[in-house]
């Protein structure tokens, strides 16, 4: 009777130890998934600094600026909003956009309501008149391979101060475009340079956005390396040299993301 009685409470012992050993399994397991679970962060901002502004083979502005950036990222990486701003060191630069950007499979669109209200100091927030908003509205649509380090987009203009004259007078949208291919020459472990080219265009008049007729207007090189500072501290930073056929002039942007 004794013997029965110690298998009786050894079986139980066991018994315990195994379903503490279980909950400890269970707990542990919530301790990963929560830990997975924190590495999502919806919402960021990043600040950069740049000796000049280059887009798309336009010199927005000459004078040291910087760049900042508020967004949104979905859980699974594909969906992106949010905005962004520049202001030049001189005081006479400023820039406040607001975009959106899908991407899935390689594929990517993006549409932003860039508003440059340098050149239109009295310029209204909301005014999307073309004959006097300081804004326009970009649509892109690219492609970037999978096997290849190449890239290609195509924009679009599709409404804003982007406009022209037309024989009977009137003011309407230039539906100006830009097309750009950029491929990765070599990329390293924390450096790369890449080349691209890119030119605009319009169907609806002979001038675009980018220049007074259809030409490259944006060659260049570009190198990306990674700045280790203290060995604790890494900054990505980039140069780009850049030629534009169309206005025949160039330019080098130097640009560090601070975080």
């Amino acid at each position: 009777m004794k013997i029965i009685k110690s298998i009786v409470a050894l079986l139980c012992i066991c018994t315990f130890q195994s379903l503490e050993a279980q909950e400890d399994v269970r707990a542990s397991e919530l301790e990963i998934v929560d830990s997975t679970a924190n590495d999502y962060k919806p919402f960021d901002f990043n600040l950069q600094l740049k000796n000049m502004h280059l887009w798309k083979g336009l010199r927005v502005t000459d004078a040291p600026m910087t760049a900042a950036d508020i967004n949104y990222t979905s859980r699974d990486g594909r969906f992106k909003a949010g905005l962004w701003g520049g202001a030049g060191f001189n005081g006479y630069y400023s820039e406040f956009d607001y975009y959106v950007s899908y991407t899935v499979n390689g594929f990517s669109v993006s549409v932003w309501d860039i508003n440059n209200s340098s050149d239109f100091p009295n310029a209204k927030i909301f005014d999307y008149d073309r004959s006097t908003t300081s804004h326009f509205i970009d649509v892109t649509v690219g492609y970037e391979f999978d096997q290849l380090p190449l890239k290609l987009s195509w924009s679009t203009l599709v409404q804003g101060r982007d406009t022209y004259v037309n024989s009977a007078g009137q003011l309407r949208n230039a539906f100006s475009n830009y097309v750009e291919a950029s491929y990765t020459v070599l990329e390293k472990k924390d450096w790369s340079l890449s080349l691209y080219a890119g030119g605009a265009f319009s169907f609806a008049s002979e001038a675009h956005f980018y220049g007074d007729k259809p030409n490259f207007t944006n060659l260049g090189v570009i190198y990306a390396k990674e700045i280790n500072v203290f060995n604790s501290y890494i900054i990505p930073a980039s140069a780009t040299a850049m030629w534009n056929p169309e206005q025949e002039y160039g330019a080098i942007q130097v640009a560090l993301t601070l975080f």
